[in-house]
Parts: structure tokens; C-alpha cells; sequence
């Protein structure tokens, strides 16, 4: 899991929809590079099903990004995780006329900002990258905390764990301590990121926009975009966003054909991510958090369910 990449709003109003990459059973670490002089930690949770329980499974995720490292941790809280997907890989990186590598290396943390350099391809040249983390107090919080409108224009409030886990009674709150993280990402350019694991098995960037198109059985609008990206703009790719429909919000699909392979592809924006903070402007997205909330979670996912 690499929060600053699958929790991105990528453009106002628009959520990359990558799937949630985890790895191991029951606890594992993942460790990348070396060092220890700043850290921040990043509690999440995920889902899966336990095709040997025959239930769901329920898994808390632990990231911690320090000044030369990255370190991931996993633990089971009910039944065992599917954990196929976690991507601790590093990425291949495209965008106009550029390719490089996103690397689990030369990591710098100051406070709550993390930077992750990417490498261009034979050269010395770099991209900067970097996510700073917002904070905002869950003390008290519960989920009665969020309003679902009747549309996205008018739902309010912050959105925890307790509205996705809702076996919780409704009036548990968070207690003293306990913060959510709100990434906002920075990046120098706009660029499509992917590696082994985000592989498709689609035979042509057609066949893959083609089944893009029908993942929503709704009615809403649908907007194809395609374009080039790497050295000489060589590899095609293509952009399909789905816009806001009733109380659903908008969703964008990237995809990209590299060395003869169809990729689904996290898309960054180039310049700086703005999202909510206020709960009585809008929706605030409040599912990372800091250890306080996730040991609050924890306990009422294990008592719960």
C-alpha cells in the first residue's frame, strides 16, 4: 500500500480507483532501505473474504514511511486477510516524453511531509514527489459524525471506519489522541505509475477501454481520453472517467500498454491535490489514521465481529 498513490484524488470531485495492495499472512514486514531520523505511521483498514471461513476477513494495515525507509506491516483482526494484491513493489513511471522508477528508496520524511524522488531512466534527472499529511481531531468523533445526502453536492462530515464497519454501534467515538491523516499530494509533473502487479491480461489498450467502460451499470455520462506517454510519447494510454451520477461520486480508470503488456495505472496530477478539510464544506475522508484511532478500531473490529 503506498497511501499517497491509492488514496489520491487525482482531480476535483475525481477518485483513481486502484485496488488496495496487500501482502503476507497474518503479520508480515515489508522493510525497504535504512534509517531512522523522522517517521510517521499510517494506519488503514481493508477487506477481503476468507474462501476457508467462508466469511469476511478484516485486516489493519500499517504504514511507516522514515528518512530512508519504508516499512509495512499487516495484521489479521478477523479470519485472514487475502493479501495478494498489496503492491510493495517499486513502480514504473510514464509521462510526456519521460519514464523512470518509483523506488522504496531515498525516502525523506520531515514531519508530515514525505518525499519520494523518481529516477529517470539512464540519466541522473529526478521528478519530485511528495505527499504532506494533513491532521484533523477524531476525538469524540462517531458516525453519526457523516451525513449521506441526497447527492454528493450536499452530503457533509468526516467518513471513519465506523461508517464502513457497521456492526459498531453507532455510538462509539474516538477517544482523546486520536487523528486522521488527509494526503495532499505534490508532484512536479502529471505522470501514470504501475508495475507487475496492476498486469490485466487484456490484449489491447481497445479491449481494456472497452471493458472500462462498462464497470458501471448506471447511467451516467462516461469520458474517454487517450494520449501518449514515455520517451517519444511511444506508449498509448488512455484515461476513462466516470462522472458524478445521484449520491455517487466521480471515478477515474487509467490504463497504459508497456512492452506489450496492458497495465491499470494510478494517475498523479501534476502541481498539488486540494482535498477537503472542512466537514461542514463537504465530505472529509478520514479512513488513515494515526496508532491512538487504529487501536480504537481494532478493538471494536475484534469485539464487533
Amino acid at each position: 500500500m503506498d497511501c499517497s498513490l491509492n488514496k489520491l484524488i487525482v482531480l476535483p470531485g475525481i477518485f483513481s480507483l486502484m485496488a488496495l495492495a496487500l501482502v503476507g499472512c497474518g503479520e508480515e514486514d515489508n522493510i525497504y532501505g535504512s534509517g531512522s531520523s523522522n517517521k510517521i505511521t499510517l494506519t488503514s483498514f481493508a477487506n477481503s473474504y476468507d474462501s476457508q471461513a467462508n466469511e469476511s476477513a478484516i485486516a489493519r494495515i500499517d504504514e511507516t514511511y522514515r528518512s530512508g525507509a519504508r516499512e509495512i506491516k499487516q495484521k489479521n483482526i478477523v479470519n485472514s486477510y487475502s493479501n495478494q494484491s498489496l503492491n510493495t513493489l517499486d513502480r514504473t513511471v510514464l509521462a510526456d516524453n519521460f519514464e523512470g522508477r518509483l523506488e522504496n528508496k531515498d525516502i525523506e520524511v520531515n514531519g508530515r511531509t514525505v518525499r519520494r524522488p523518481i529516477y529517470e531512466e539512464n540519466s541522473n534527472n529526478k521528478l519530485n514527489y511528495e505527499t504532506t499529511y494533513k491532521t484533523l481531531d477524531l476525538s469524540g468523533v462517531q458516525a453519526n459524525s457523516y451525513n449521506a445526502g441526497s447527492n454528493i453536492n450536499n452530503s457533509r462530515g468526516i467518513v471513519t471506519d465506523l461508517n464502513n464497519y457497521s456492526n459498531i454501534p453507532s455510538n462509539a467515538e474516538f477517544p482523546a489522541g486520536s487523528v486522521c491523516y488527509i494526503p495532499v499530494v505534490k508532484s512536479e509533473r502529471s505522470f501514470l505509475a504501475f508495475n507487475e502487479k496492476n498486469k490485466t491480461g487484456y490484449s489491447s489498450l481497445n479491449k481494456w477501454v472497452d471493458a472500462a467502460e462498462e464497470r458501471f451499470s448506471d447511467n451516467r455520462e462516461v469520458g474517454t481520453y487517450e494520449f501518449g506517454v514515455g520517451f517519444g510519447n511511444k506508449h498509448k494510454a488512455a484515461q476513462v472517467t466516470f462522472f458524478e451520477y445521484k449520491n455517487q461520486p466521480a471515478y477515474q480508470y487509467n490504463g497504459v500498454e508497456y512492452s506489450n503488456e496492458i497495465y491499470e495505472a494510478n494517475y498523479v496530477a501534476k502541481g498539488s491535490t486540494d482535498p477537503n478539510t472542512n466537514s461542514f464544506r463537504g465530505v472529509v475522508d478520514c479512513t488513515i489514521v494515526n496508532e491512538v484511532a487504529g487501536d480504537f478500531l481494532t478493538d471494536q473490529i475484534k469485539r464487533y465481529y
